[in-house]
């Protein structure tokens, strides 16, 4: 008897010492890439070299420990590329990807790939009809990136730690044999939760909280906030983010080369017919709240447009759906915050379980022991709350600041 339980002993030791060797020699590749396994607990990375990588590791453990707070430990894995190539990029089959035990995920592009790929969309598209003189100026443009433009450029660490969140929720909030795709990430629709949750979780793990300075300036044009939690997040064509840019570089690329393009009216005709650089009033987000109190989310023709705020006279006028994108994404953001701060964190957790299981997130919120149903206290209270809040440059990587609340993470 002592022999077999020896014996046992031994097996299971061996067994588990077993697992772990093969644990840390796990061995994922894709052509074309090198592998970056476990940049992250289960994030996997993907580049040419570890100097892409090395920006986004802070920003993206930091959002994976906010995540496992927030959801529990058992997170889906994912796969995170960084093309720094157009043949990386069009190597990539995300289907391939899947099966390699991936539940999600996505792909970003460095900005030589980003400026590349704005130029040759805009040669596609304007095609022959390009005049000489523009066609020629285009030739000769160049454009010029900060040195360390990829490691300091916070906003796009933050945005990869806020995507993987979109990324995750997607996942959790699904069924099992739901499969996340990169073209996705800014489709908040595809989670069950509601869109403000969504978006509130994702400024949460990122640390992002840069629409909420719009919304200051901004208050007198906000939605009302019991249509929040009830609508859409406002849609944003993607030829306005396509020619916004982002990432690490793509709108900076964009706009250096609309400076040298200078005030060509022709050329600037053409940008605009592309889907870039809107007229002010022009589109209408597809907001949809119930019921028909305050403003109105139906593109927001209830009260008007937000004040469009360009200093000097030279920036971008925003179009109407991104400002009612911001100003949604603000109110969401900070709705989160104020609720966090109140009720702490058990009560998100509960109400997060309420919202997955396909239950409206406003049934939760009006019980009597934790906001009742006099939504303009709340909203008064609120409004005063969001003017006092300091919105700070993103964090990442340089604090590990907590957010606020009973129960702090």
């Amino acid at each position: 008897m002592v022999r077999t339980k020896r014996f046992l002993l031994s097996a299971l030791i061996l067994t588990f010492m077993l697992g772990v060797v093969y644990s840390n020699t796990r061995t994922v590749s894709f052509r074309n890439f090198n592998s970056f396994l476990d940049v992250a607990p289960g994030v996997d990375f993907f580049a040419a070299n570890r100097q892409l990588v090395t920006p986004y590791e802070e920003a993206v453990n930091e959002a994976i420990a906010r995540l496992k707070y927030l959801l529990g430990d058992d997170l889906p894995m994912g796969a995170v590329f960084i093309c720094s190539s157009l043949a990386q990029r069009d190597s990539l089959y995300e289907p391939v990807v899947m099966r390699q035990g991936y539940s999600w995920v996505l792909i970003t592009e460095t900005p030589e790939v980003q400026m590349g790929r704005q130029m040759e969309s805009i040669r596609s598209q304007i095609g022959d009809n390009l005049p000489e003189e523009i066609r020629q100026r285009m030739s000769n443009m160049s454009f010029e990136l900060p040195p360390d433009a990829m490691m300091n450029n916070r906003q796009a660490t933050s945005a990869m730690a806020r995507n993987i969140a979109f990324a995750i929720l997607q996942v959790v909030t699904n069924s099992e044999n739901f499969n996340f795709r990169a073209s996705r990430v800014e489709d908040v629709g595809k989670s069950t939760l509601q869109d403000w949750l969504d978006i509130g979780i994702g400024a949460y793990v990122s640390g992002d909280r840069s629409a909420v300075r719009y919304l200051q300036e901004n208050l007198d044009m906000a939605f009302p906030t019991e249509d929040v939690l009830f609508m859409s997040r406002p849609f944003v064509p993607q030829a306005e983010q396509r020619l916004g840019g982002g990432g690490f570089g793509g709108g900076q690329g964009m706009a250096q080369m609309l400076q040298q393009m200078g005030d060509n009216p022709e050329f600037l005709q053409m940008m605009q017919q592309m889907g870039g650089a809107k007229p002010k009033g022009e589109g209408g987000g597809q907001a949809k709240p119930r019921g028909d109190g305050g403003r109105g989310g139906q593109g927001g023709q209830g009260g008007g447009s937000p004040k469009g705020k360009p200093e000097g006279g030279s920036a971008p006028q925003l179009s109407k759906d991104e400002q009612d994108q911001l100003l949604f994404d603000g109110q969401s953001i900070t709705f989160f915050d104020y609720f966090l701060e109140n009720f702490g964190i058990e009560k998100m957790r509960e109400l997060i379980e309420h919202t997955k299981e396909g239950n409206e997130s406003w049934n939760f919120l009006v019980q009597p022991d934790i906001m009742g149903r006099d939504f303009s206290k709340i909203e008064s209270d609120m409004n005063e709350w969001i003017m006092k809040q300091e919105v700070e440059v993103i964090t990442f990587p340089a604090s590990k600041s907590k957010p606020k609340s009973k129960g702090n993470f």
